[in-house]
């Protein structure tokens, strides 16, 4: 069982989870990290139900392509960020997602702009060296937090921030452990649910400056966002290129629409819109046709049912029954499921790694 940032990528051997607030130190007061949250005033929360996302120039906010995706899908010119303290949402203008992102790959990256300035907050700059192996961070984030010794999530909506250390780096993600109380920085932590999209920060000469970008991870001892966790950020200095240029040039013609067939000048095609076999509206997560049986590839939207939003999808994971009726055939399945409106009760049981779970849920 897990709790996620709300989205799942299958990748042989490996579990990542897109979309977590912060998660921190069993012996540490929550106090200590909300104060340490306190200091980054230019983190936000991307939509109502969405994760996180950091403002690095006055209109431009910096966050996961898998967020800024999902909450336009959910949103559309309706989608807004929200900076703690402040009770309106800023609007988002335009929606720029990296061209190379995919659901189950990597680019996931994405840059928000606003339709009007921010003048109250500072904004923060870019790390652009590439020397991030070894460095201490700081993340922050408004998601759902616990200690890393498991137990039930708080949503409180909060600002937190925790401290880490870069363990490794590959050439698209910085790559972090949660470790325990005898190994960890004084106020270790990791991400939790809601915080995907939430920025990882490297201090220079005073100045917080961002280098990673939330975008999945993997469980550990005791489920998602406890002590053994890994943590893959998206690194920012492998994508800085695109930021300044799309900075420079928000093009129309390269934001998000809800055409499906968008070309850029160069004739790259632009991500819009639900990719196809995309996540099941209402449902929330990536099914796929495997002989005569509906697997799941894992969550891959935020509004997947509270009931079963902490459950980890582990390969091989099915569908055994929706409401009492078994499905060899994923269209008859959607089909079925689309006839149920949003807020309707549902009971729905899968196969994962061999065990049965069974759930009674609300559509969303």
């Amino acid at each position: 069982m897990i709790s996620t940032r709300l989205r799942w990528l299958v990748v042989p051997g490996v579990i990542f989870i897109f979309s977590f607030d912060i998660v921190r130190r069993h012996d540490k007061s929550d106090q200590a990290y909300l104060d340490l949250g306190a200091n980054f005033p230019s983190v936000c929360k991307v939509g109502k139900r969405g994760g996180d996302g950091t403002l690095i120039d006055s209109r431009w906010v910096l966050t996961a392509a898998h967020v800024a995706r999902g909450m336009y899908n959910r949103e559309g010119e309706n989608l807004q960020v929200y900076f703690q303290g402040s009770s309106e949402g800023i609007r988002v203008d335009k929606v720029f997602i990296h061209p190379n992102f995919q659901p189950m790959s990597g680019a996931d990256i994405s840059l928000l702009y606003l339709a009007e300035p921010v003048s109250n907050i500072n904004p923060v700059a870019l790390y652009s060296n590439n020397d991030e192996a070894g460095k201490n961070i700081i993340l922050v984030g408004h998601g759902d937090t616990r200690t890393g010794l498991g137990g039930e999530w708080v949503a409180d909506g909060q600002r937190r921030g925790a401290t880490n250390i870069i363990d490794a780096v590959s050439d698209d993600k910085i790559i972090f452990d949660f470790d325990d109380i005898s190994e960890g920085t004084e106020l270790e932590g990791t991400a939790g649910p809601g915080d995907s999209g939430g920025p990882a920060f490297v201090v220079v000469n005073g100045k917080s400056l961002i280098a990673g970008v939330s975008s999945a991870g993997k469980p550990g001892k005791n489920g998602p966002g406890t002590y053994g966790a890994r943590e893959f950020y998206t690194r920012v200095s492998t994508y800085q290129q695109w930021i300044n240029a799309t900075m420079q040039n928000p093009s129309e013609k390269l934001a998000l629409s809800k055409s499906q067939n968008q070309q850029n000048p160069e004739g790259r095609r632009v991500i819009t819109g639900r990719p196809q076999g995309g996540p099941l509206p209402g449902l929330g997560l990536m099914l796929m046709q495997e002989g005569n049986k509906i697997r799941i590839g894992g969550k891959a939207d935020p509004r997947v049912p509270q009931e079963f939003r902490h459950v980890m999808f582990k390969p091989p994971s099915y569908l055994v029954s929706f409401n009492g009726q078994e499905y060899q055939s994923l269209q008859d399945f959607k089909s079925d499921f689309a006839k149920l409106d949003t807020g309707q009760l549902f009971t729905i049981k899968f196969d994962i790694q061999g065990k049965h779970l069974a759930f009674e849920a609300k559509k969303m």
